[in-house]
This record gives structure tokens, sequence and C-alpha cells, in this order.
């Protein structure tokens, strides 16, 4: 130090003395030389980090992979994976970060295979939306039209919204339909060719008479609001509407819930409700989802032409009803009689239903995988759920293709789901529980009651590869499963995955579930996720 401040200002630097008025000018002087060396470093610094970033691993990541990572960011809108205005924002603004990111977004075609439109988007946007689908490449392209909320900034264009809404209202004149007065008609006559379209109708009543849309292969219809004819007999308008449906290989229908008061009218007979699809398009579909609150016919009319379904959905939106209120209508009549045969179902998912009455008059003799979730208000009653399930496995004779069992959101008892578990074919390879609300000390007693009877020579579950107990809830814990699995012997080898619904003081971690099995000398694999 004293090298450089010069021998007349060092006593200065490690004391208190105040510097003498000839010293002032010279302490200045070097404190504006120091100032100056430190800008200098500064800048040497800085152009050092300059010169770093040059031998960044960032800087060599592919364009590929790069490209890879921008697809976790792909927005979802109302399901699927569709941009909206926000998303397409978000991608154009990765694009203009730089020249390595301009490319990445550009040849990742995945990132442009899903677009959102809404009404105003006229045919003056056809352009736009061209120009974004010619960046798919061959990928396949899937297209929202959300008609369903109409207040809306976020477009291509400034234009302001023409209609309130398509068609006729119980309070309004017949108006021009936001479909057909939107770029979507001109997208499916001179348009890319796409995969997949959803229409959000606002009604059941917009214009779907457009036939250029035959080389879709799937197709979503969603409604929010029911049109009626308000005469003899009384029908919901929706034969119109699917009379002109393409000849898709997947077709997801979303029914208003407004028409459940109807099912509710004691003078409203619900056996006429009638969707009106073709048979010939219900007999080319291999993917069928139906969302509805309606009862059990309409479901039976359109399953009886369903010869080449291989994955079924059906949600009931927490208003699945029972057929048996209908047993006196003579259509429904002869499929409890002899039981209506999808001879091709491989996959049947029933979602939020009080009850899954309907399987007691199906039949599914390939059937691979069932998977219902129920609506969880209350208790399930034996006719609710154990006793359907196993009159559907058994008159079904699917033991030999059946590999995979799902029950979800259900308040449960221990006997009844042990009178599901142990009707399951032995061909079983996945079983998942799923925020069941159900006394897992009780149930593995009794499944260890089997086990023993059985005297070990055929446990339950045998070809068991995968066995899941996800969102375990307040109160619940794994160690009777724990427990039933050591009783099972060495011969178990199964992964075993389970999940906790909530956070508690005491919990089952995944290393206290190895040690356990480990030192029991079982083979079973475990993955245990704690709540966040």
């Amino acid at each position: 130090m004293s090298g450089h401040e010069g021998p007349n200002i060092y006593h200065l630097l490690d004391s208190n003395v105040p510097p003498k008025p000839l010293e002032i000018p010279i302490v200045e002087s070097r404190i504006l030389d120091l100032v100056h060396r430190i800008s200098e470093l500064r800048k040497l610094e800085e152009e050092l980090e300059r010169h770093r970033a040059i031998l960044s691993p960032v800087r060599r990541v592919p364009r590929e992979v790069l490209g890879h990572i921008f697809t976790f960011l792909q927005p979802f809108a109302y399901g699927e994976e569709v941009r909206n205005s926000a998303g397409r924002k978000e991608l154009v603004g990765l694009s203009l970060v730089c020249k390595l990111w301009h490319d990445a977004t550009l040849f990742t075609h995945e990132l442009w295979t899903g677009l959102q439109i809404k009404p105003r988007h006229t045919i003056e946007t056809f352009k736009s939306v061209e120009a974004w689908f010619s960046h798919t490449g061959s990928l396949r392209r899937r297209l929202q039209y959300d008609g369903w909320h109409l207040v809306d900034f976020e477009a291509f264009t400034d234009r302001p919204r023409l209609f309130e809404n398509c068609g006729l209202s119980p309070t309004r004149e017949p108006g021009p339909c936001l479909l057909a007065t939107s770029v979507l008609p001109h997208l499916l006559t001179s348009g890319p060719l796409l995969d997949h379209l959803t229409l959000m109708c606002s009604t059941t009543d917009a214009n779907a008479n457009a036939r250029p849309w035959d080389t879709l292969r799937s197709l979503s219809l969603q409604f929010r609001s029911v049109i009626y004819q308000w005469n003899v007999p009384f029908q919901p308008t929706f034969s119109p509407h699917f009379a002109h449906l393409p000849f898709v290989e997947s077709l997801k229908i979303h029914l208003p819930s407004d028409l459940n008061e109807f099912g509710e009218d004691e003078e409203y007979d619900v056996s006429r409700l009638d969707l009106g699809i073709p048979r010939s398009l219900i007999e080319h579909l291999t993917d069928l989802t139906i969302h509805c609150t309606w009862s059990i016919p309409h479901l039976l009319k359109l399953l009886q032409y369903c010869t080449n379904v291989k994955t079924l959905i059906i949600d009931m939106q927490h208003l699945g009803r029972a057929q048996w209120d209908l047993e006196n209508i003579p259509f429904v009549q002869q499929y409890l009689a002899s039981p209506l045969v999808l001879p091709n179902l491989l996959t049947l998912r029933i979602r939020e239903s009080r009850n899954v009455n309907l399987l007691q008059v199906l039949k599914a003799p390939q059937l691979v995988s069932l998977d219902i979730e129920m609506f969880p208000r209350n208790p399930v009653k034996d006719e609710e759920l154990p006793v359907p399930v196993a009159t559907f496995l058994e008159q079904s004779s699917c033991a030999p293709s059946f590999r995979s069992f799902r029950l979800g959101t259900c308040i449960i008892d221990a006997e009844q789901l042990f009178m599901i578990l142990s009707i399951l074919p032995s061909s079983l390879a996945t079983l998942t529980l799923d925020t069941l609300d159900v006394d897992l000390w009780c149930l593995c007693d009794l499944l260890k009651i089997l086990d023993t009877a059985r005297r070990g020579n055929d446990l339950c579950f045998p070809n068991l590869k995968k066995l899941e107990i996800l969102k375990v809830p307040l109160g619940h814990q794994l160690d009777s499963v724990v427990d039933y699995i050591k009783s099972r012997g060495p011969s178990s080898k199964f992964q075993f995955v389970a999940s906790y619904r909530m956070g508690e003081q005491r919990v089952l971690k995944e290393k206290d579930i190895q040690d356990s099995l480990r030192f029991a000398g079982s083979g079973v694999n475990v993955s245990v996720k704690l709540p966040d």
C-alpha cells in the first residue's frame, strides 16, 4: 500500500489524523485516479463475462433440444393443447429473444399444432391462421372454436363482436350464427387439413352444415346451453346439428347440464331424448366420449351401434341416474334381459357418477381396462357400485384380456371394496385405488383372510405388476398395506406406488417402507410421494 500512496500521505491511511491543507489536493487526486482505475477494471470485468458467455453450455444447446424445452411451456385452453391469445404472444416473445431461439421455435413443429379461434376471428384473419399452421410441418393440427367466452379482446383482429348468441334463444329473435360468420367455415373449405376440431357452441342450435371437414380424424362438440323446440313433442334441437357431422374416428360430446331439469319432470318422457347422431357415424367410431346428465335410454341408443368403439368414456357430471326408474320402457327392458354387447371395447371409463348401474346392461368380452370415478357425496350402496361391477365382469367373461382396474373418489365400506377386488380376474396387472375413503386395515385383513383360505396356493392378484394407493386421506396410514404385502411372502415382485392427500406429522415414507419390505424379504419396488 505504501508503494502506491507515496510517503507524504502514508501516515494518514492508518490513522485518524486530519490532513493538512497541502495534503488535501494530493488525496483528492489519488481518489480520482483510483476511481478511474476501478472503472477500467469494471469494463474489463464486463468484457471478461462476455468472453465467458461465448463458452457457455447454454449457447451450445442444440436447436432441437431448446425447442423441446419450449414444448413444456405449451398452454392448455379448456383442457386442450391449443394456444389462445396469451399463448400465442408467449410463443412469439420466445422467438424474439435471439436468432437461436427464433430458429428453435420455428423448427419445433409441436409448438404450432394447436390453435384457438373465437367468433371475432372473421374471414379477414384467414391468412394469419393459415400462416400459423404453416409451421406445423407434417404433424396433426388441432383447432378449437370457442363460442362460449364472447367477452374477448384477445384476437387477431380488432373487429368488434357482432352478435350475442347463435341462432334462437327463448328470449331473442333469430339472428346470425356466430360460428357461420367466423373464419371457421372458410378454414374448413380452403384452409390446411385438420386432424382434430373442437366446437364450443353457445347453444345447441348453432349451424354445422359445412361439409368440407371430412378430412378430420377427431371432433369435439361442446355446448353451453340448450335450445328447445316449444312444440309437441317437446324436444331439444339436436338432430339438425348432428346430421352433418363428418365420419371421424374419435368423437367427444359435451352436453349442457340444463337438460337435467327436464329429466326430473314427471310429465316429460326422458326416453324420447335423442341426439340424432347418424348410425353410420357411430359405427365408424373407435373412441367415444360423452359428458351428460341425461338418463340411460339415450346412452343405450348410442351404444347399440358402437360396434367398433375401443375406448368409451362416460362422464355423468355428478348426476348419474339409475335405469331402474325407467325399467318399464321397452327399449331398456330388452337390455335388462339380454345385455348390450360392445364387441371391440378395450377401455371403459365412467366419471363423476353417483352409481354405475349402466354396467348391468352392458357386456364387453374383450375388455382390458375398467376405470370408475364416483361422485363422493355419500357412501356408496351395494346396488350402486359393487353389484353392478360384479354383474358386468361376470357377464362380460373378459378374464383372458382384463389387465387394469381403477376406482377413484369414492366413499366405500371395506367389505364393499373387498367384494369388488375379490371378483377381479386373476389376469389383473394394474390395480389403482385413488382418493378413496376406506378403512385400509379392515380391507387388508379381509385380503389376508382370503389368501389364508386359499392356503397360499392362489394369492389374490397373482399376476399383479403395479399396485397404486393414491391420495391416502387424513388419518389413514399405509401400515396395513405394507403388512399385507409382507404377508404375501417373497414371491411378490410388483411395483407399489403410494401418495398422501394431505401432510401429517406421521407418515410412512418411502425409505421406511423399503426398509420394512427388504427386511421381510419382499421383492416389491416402492415409490411414495409426499404432499407438497
